[in-house]
C-alpha cells in the first residue's frame, strides 16, 4: 500500500478528538470521511440528529457553501457537531468569500472553537450558485490560502505581527480526478502537496477504471488522497449531478440508470461507490463520500463501506 508522507499529522488529527482512536489505525485501514451539509437557516436539530447512529466514520467534511449556495457557516457547525459527536472535522473553506483579512480572522475563530483542520478551497464561482449577481472575492486561490495557514502556524499573521496565541493546522485540499488533463491535475496536487497540504479529499468519479489510473499516478505526490464516491436515489437526482461543473460521468453509466426502475437506482449506485472503492484501495488514503443532495443515501453507503472494512481490518 502507498501512503503519503502525510499519515502521522493524520493520525495526530483523529488524537485531537476522538479518544486516542488514532493509535490504533493501522496504516493498511483505509480512512473514512462523510461530507455533511450545513442547514440552510438556524434549525440545527433535523440535521444533527441525522447521524445520531453514525458508526466507522473517522472524519467529518464539513462544507462551506457549496456551489456558492449560502449555507449556515461551516466551521460554526463543525464545532457544534464535534462538540455533539467527537468526531473530528474537516472544514472546507473558501477564497470566494474572504479577503485575505476574512480568512485570517475566520481561521483564528475556527482554532478557537476546537476546529484543528481546514481544506483549503479556491471556492466554486459564484455564477454557478443562486445569487449570481454576487462578487467572488478571490483575492487569493488555495494554494495563497494554504500559505495563509502556514503563516498561523509559525505564530505570526500576514502582517509580521506575533499572535496571542497560534495555530497548528493539519491543512487538506481538494483534488478533481474528473480533471481534462490528468497530468497537469497531478502538478497542481503537487504544488498543493509543496505548500503545506497533509491530504486531499477529491471530487465524485464515476468510472472505475479511470479512477484507478488517477489515484495510481496521484500516489506519486506523497499526499494522503482520499476517493470520492458520491450515491444517488434517483435517476433524476444522477441527472442533475452529471451537470455539476467538475464531475464527469461515463455514457454507459448514464444509459444504465436510465434503463433501471427508479427503485434500483440507488443501490445501482451504492454497487458502483464500492466497486471504486474497492479498487482505488491500493493508491489511497481513504474514502470521501460526498451527501450531495442525497444525505441519506450517503448515511448508507457510508455504513456499507464501514461494515467492509471493520470486516477487513
Amino acid at each position: 500500500m502507498i501512503i503519503g508522507l502525510s499519515l502521522m499529522r493524520i493520525g495526530e488529527l483523529l488524537n485531537t478528538g476522538n479518544g486516542g482512536r488514532a493509535a490504533t489505525v493501522s496504516p493498511d485501514r483505509p480512512l473514512l470521511c462523510l461530507e455533511i451539509n450545513p442547514p440552510r437557516g438556524t434549525e440545527l436539530e433535523p440535521v444533527l440528529s441525522r447521524y445520531v447512529d453514525l458508526k466507522g466514520v473517522d472524519l467529518v467534511n464539513i462544507t462551506d457553501s457549496a456551489l456558492a449556495k449560502m449555507k449556515l457557516s461551516g466551521v460554526v457547525f463543525a464545532a457544534l457537531f464535534k462538540q455533539r459527536y467527537g468526531i473530528e472535522p474537516v472544514v472546507n473553506l473558501s477564497c470566494r468569500d474572504r479577503n485575505v483579512i476574512a480568512l485570517q480572522a475566520d481561521l483564528l475563530g475556527a482554532w478557537s472553537l476546537g476546529i484543528r483542520s481546514i481544506v483549503a478551497l479556491t471556492g466554486d464561482a459564484v455564477t454557478v450558485g443562486d445569487l449570481p449577481e454576487a462578487k467572488g472575492v478571490f483575492e487569493v486561490n488555495s494554494v495563497g490560502l494554504l500559505n495563509i495557514i502556514s503563516t498561523l502556524n509559525s505564530g505570526k499573521d500576514l502582517a509580521g505581527v506575533d499572535l496571542k496565541g497560534g495555530t497548528k493546522y493539519v491543512p487538506g485540499v481538494v483534488v478533481n480526478p474528473n480533471a481534462k488533463n490528468r497530468d497537469a491535475e497531478i502538478r497542481r496536487l503537487q504544488r498543493k502537496r509543496d505548500a503545506g497540504g497533509s491530504y486531499a479529499l477529491s471530487q465524485p468519479v464515476f468510472d472505475v477504471e479511470h479512477a484507478v489510473s488517477f489515484f495510481e499516478a496521484a500516489a506519486s505526490t506523497g499526499i494522503d488522497n482520499f476517493v470520492g464516491l458520491l450515491p444517488f436515489k434517483s435517476a433524476k437526482s444522477f441527472e442533475a449531478v452529471a451537470k455539476v461543473p467538475g464531475i464527469k460521468v461515463p455514457e454507459k453509466v448514464l444509459e444504465k440508470v436510465r434503463s433501471l426502475s427508479e427503485g434500483d437506482v440507488q443501490s445501482y449506485s451504492l454497487d458502483i461507490a464500492c466497486e471504486i472503492a474497492e479498487k482505488t484501495k491500493p493508491y489511497v488514503r481513504g474514502f470521501h463520500v460526498v451527501s450531495g443532495g442525497s444525505p441519506l443515501a450517503a448515511i448508507e453507503l457510508t455504513n456499507r463501506l464501514a461494515s467492509w472494512i471493520g470486516a477487513r481490518w
